[in-house]
């Protein structure tokens, strides 16, 4: 896929989260990343950044309020992983 068009889509996916302040993006996207990765499941996403769950929660919201989605979709799930994948 040539790469202005994954830039696009990943700006149209994750737009708002890529502007914000970058340690606060950071740790969002990472979050992001590690919970797709865990299936969706918080409690081992809190284990494996060793945070607590209710941490997870809350960036996990943060995110959702960025970029739409509803994370307990799968469209909008696999939209963000898509989206991940093409930075």
């Amino acid at each position: 896929m040539p790469a202005d068009v994954r830039e696009a889509y990943r700006r149209t996916v994750l737009g708002p989260l890529l502007t914000g302040e970058r340690a606060a993006t950071a740790a969002l996207l990472s979050t992001l990343e590690t919970f797709l990765a865990c299936d969706g499941s918080w409690a081992r996403t809190a284990d494996a950044l060793h945070l607590h769950v209710n941490t997870v929660h809350y960036r996990m919201q943060r995110v959702a309020h960025f970029t739409g989605c509803d994370l307990s979709r799968l469209s909008d799930r696999l939209d963000l992983w898509a989206a991940l994948l093409c930075r």
